[in-house]
């Protein structure tokens, strides 16, 4: 890495958020290291290959509002391969799959009733009606829906959904979260009200990742791979960044990974600032993904409303993307969250399996028939902040209490969830206060 007589600057996590500081910051001219654990960066958008295509691990999706990452592929010249769809979506419960997401659906979702459609209804205008979230601060998602009067939209749909998402914490979940997703899907709805307008990128996001890493390293920036790191700040305030290589020293460190990570990464960080930052809690994310000869439904995404089954959700890759493009694979994802401490976590991928089986057969007759072509179990920690009431209290900001240490982590995303667009929007900003710290 050259000199430019500028700070240099150590990014820690090779990600989306990374790799966005990491190339504004060599953009106005300030040599930049970047440190991944893994080999390859990308985290979340890293992917695999179906069929000589590109995938994701973990599925995505972009929504119309998300005008960070749009304007990011547009700075790389790949704006133009995104392709905006509307697929159908679903909800399964009772043994049984309905068509889901939209006002026509919603008059033929017989679990909910007469009276839960209404309430469905009018919760969530109420909600998509309020512009400040700091209203709901105080609140639980669980709470608001029964004090109000939707208790049975509650019970029937949303209830069961967190309860997959986060376990025995499901309760105390924010209202401030649930909030933040209607808003989203409301604002990604296309001119018919009726329909909701997802964006994917011809041959996967992971096309962002690499020409970022391209930029970053034309920029004269360097990523280390493989490289776990230690922080040690010494009496002169600079960063010994250490790796089982050696170490390097840094005026300034941004950390990108998770809040639990940066702890331990950083041991220096104030007692005051440790405890109420161990307050923050993550759920970690198993997301297998099977290729098939044939589909399971005709959804893209359904949501699973029932708290027996193993997982919470069933993506079908190739309702969204025809399955052309894989070979002519059937591509299913299935999403399951689990707290740190639950036994899944720590099961073998035979064991998993062995649990998600009768729940595909449950989910689809069809999947009894189906040939399963392959078969693979992603992992993320981290995967998932669970955000409770009066979160912005305990929020890291960018800067952190040791002066020259920053924090751009998902979990700092709020009042927003975690996305691509908002990794890139975390990335933007972290990369400006640094600028202007260092100006």
């Amino acid at each position: 890495m050259e000199s430019t007589g500028r700070p240099a600057v150590a990014v820690i996590g090779g990600g989306l958020t990374g790799l966005v500081a990491a190339d504004r910051l060599l953009a106005a001219g300030h040599p930049v290291t970047v440190y991944e654990k893994y080999p390859e960066a990308g985290g979340l958008v890293g992917t695999f290959e179906v069929g000589g295509e590109r995938l994701e691990c973990f599925y995505h999706h972009l929504f119309t509002s998300d005008v960070d990452f749009v304007s990011l592929a547009g700075e790389l010249g790949l704006a133009g391969e995104i392709e905006w769809l509307s697929p159908e979506m679903g909800f399964f419960t009772g043994g049984k799959l309905y068509r889901f997401g939209t006002p026509g659906s919603l008059l033929s979702f017989s679990p909910l009733g007469l009276a839960g459609r209404l309430q469905f209804v009018l919760s969530t205008l109420k909600l998509r009606g309020i512009a400040d979230w700091r209203a709901l601060e105080g609140e639980t998602a669980a709470g608001w829906f029964r004090s109000h009067g939707y208790a049975r939209a509650w019970e029937v749909v949303w209830a069961p959904l967190l309860a997959q998402k986060y376990g025995r914490r499901a309760g105390e979940v924010s209202l401030v979260w649930l909030w933040g997703k209607i808003a989203l899907r409301s604002r990604s709805r296309n001119r018919t009200g009726l329909g909701e307008s997802l964006g994917y990128m011809r041959g996967s996001f992971g096309r962002v990742v690499d020409a970022l890493v391209k930029r970053i390293l034309e920029r004269r920036g360097e990523l280390v791979p493989s490289r776990p790191v230690r922080l040690v700040r010494r009496a002169d305030g600079a960063f010994d960044v250490q790796t089982g290589k050696g170490s390097r020293l840094f005026q300034r460190v941004l950390s990108t990974v998770a809040i639990p990570e940066l702890l331990r990464l950083a041991p220096d960080l104030p007692g005051e600032t440790r405890a109420q930052w161990s307050g923050i809690a993550y759920g970690h994310a198993l997301c297998p993904v099977l290729e098939l000869d044939r589909p399971l439904s005709r959804f893209y995404w359904t949501n699973v409303g029932e708290g027996a089954m193993p997982f919470g959700g069933v993506i079908e890759h190739t309702n969204y993307i025809p399955k052309e493009r894989y070979g002519g694979h059937h591509v299913v994802y299935v999403s399951d969250y689990v707290l740190p401490d639950d036994p899944k976590w720590k099961m073998r991928d035979e064991e998993l399996w062995a649990l998600y089986t009768p729940g595909l057969e449950r989910f689809s007759p069809e999947f009894r028939k189906a040939t399963v072509l392959s078969k693979r179990i992603f992992r993320a920690e981290y995967a998932q902040p669970i955000v409770t009431p009066h979160y912005s209290r305990v929020l890291p900001g960018i800067r952190t209490p040791l002066e020259g240490l920053y924090s751009a982590a998902m979990a700092q995303i709020y009042p927003e969830d975690r996305g691509q667009n908002y990794a890139v929007k975390m990335g933007r900003a972290a990369a400006e206060t640094i600028r202007t710290d260092i100006a």
